[in-house]
């Protein structure tokens, strides 16, 4: 009998636990950048699990899948759309595969501040873009985070302004608009795998490479660098994904629940990488790089070389729409900015 009721007490144990763990709703959330909380992503993942974890009461769990752990990016979006996956962070650069008007983001020269940025994407391209990309792939955005401003670093020489990158190999994404920006700007663009860039700078395959200050430093590129130029040529923009369907199929409470940690998650992710980008630009002068903040007549040779022939691809390629919605959300917002509202 004693054999009998322990039995039955285990099994009772078991049943219960099975029941809890079907009650559970379960968000997995990849993202690409290390699992840090110097990193925006990261910090972002953290912050988003934390909050709904404790606000559900435990009836949600996340689980993050950090530094790729879920496949490349295009692998992460495609599981979220899926199903497989319920949440991911993803850059601008892989987001034209699944919604070709998310070009319009790889301009280079976009923004011209973090303010301004923000503005635009949390306000009326915000929410149109975030509809498009609804109704296309099934995927909901909940906002939009940074990885930096990207900025290009060499081996050789101190860049100033354009014609100092003549001749310079440096490594860009396998994407068209970033190839024919740094063409337009007089270097030589050489597409590099993300995996393979460290060594191909260790072994002199390029001089150079083209990203935001605090990844480069996380990387350790600086080992086989010397000079960087920040000229800021495109603000590297990291969208929160969840799919739509899972989304639609919560409670009302949890949807509120994710929506508002989302929000604040976002503000943390934001900030983050602020100020990871602030101390990465200290920790590269120790490691002996060389940086040059160019003045705002060099600045203007840079956007007025880089970005016409790279816009004008970006028109081919998905119409005149998307352009011209973000640059007159860009123009209201500066000058907002400039009348001081």
């Amino acid at each position: 009998m004693l054999a009998a009721r322990i039995t039955a007490g285990l099994a009772l144990a078991l049943a219960f636990a099975s029941f809890s763990a079907a009650a559970q709703t379960v968000i997995r959330f990849s993202h690409t950048q290390p699992e840090t909380m110097t990193s925006g992503s990261h910090a972002m993942a953290v912050v988003f699990k934390d909050i709904v974890e404790s606000g559900s009461g435990g009836k949600i769990v996340v689980r993050i899948q950090g530094a790729n752990a879920a496949g490349d990016e295009r692998q992460q979006i495609e599981k979220v759309r899926n199903g497989i996956n319920q949440m991911s962070a993803n850059s601008e650069i892989t987001q034209p595969s699944f919604f070709e008007p998310a070009k319009v983001l790889g301009i280079p020269f976009l923004f011209s501040s973090d303010a301004i940025a923000w503005k635009v994407l949390d306000g009326e391209f915000g929410q149109k873009y975030a509809e498009g990309f609804r109704m296309k792939v099934g995927v909901r955005i909940l906002g939009h985070i940074n990885a930096g401003y990207r900025s290009i670093f060499n081996s050789k020489r101190e860049i100033n302004t354009p014609a100092d990158l003549k001749g310079l190999k440096i490594r860009v994404g396998e994407n068209p608009i970033h190839i024919e920006m740094m063409k337009a700007l007089g270097a030589s663009p050489t597409p590099i795998a993300w995996p393979e860039v460290y060594t191909s700078l260790q072994q002199g395959v390029v001089d150079g490479m083209e990203n935001p200050p605090s990844l480069f430093y996380a990387m350790k590129f600086y080992e086989h660098q010397k000079y960087l130029t920040l000229d800021k040529h495109l603000f590297s923009v990291h969208t929160l994904f969840i799919n739509d369907a899972f989304y639609n199929g919560l409670p009302a409470d949890h949807k509120v629940l994710i929506t508002e940690a989302a929000r604040v998650a976002i503000a943390v992710g934001r900030s983050t990488t602020y100020l990871a980008e602030k101390a990465s630009l200290d920790q590269l002068r120790e490691k002996g790089i060389k940086i040059h903040i160019p003045t705002a007549g060099e600045y203007a040779k840079f956007k007025s070389a880089g970005r016409p022939s790279a816009e004008k691809l970006v028109r081919d390629q998905i119409g005149d729409e998307w352009v011209d919605l973000i640059g007159k959300n860009i123009d209201k917002e500066e000058a907002s900015l400039r009348a001081g509202k």
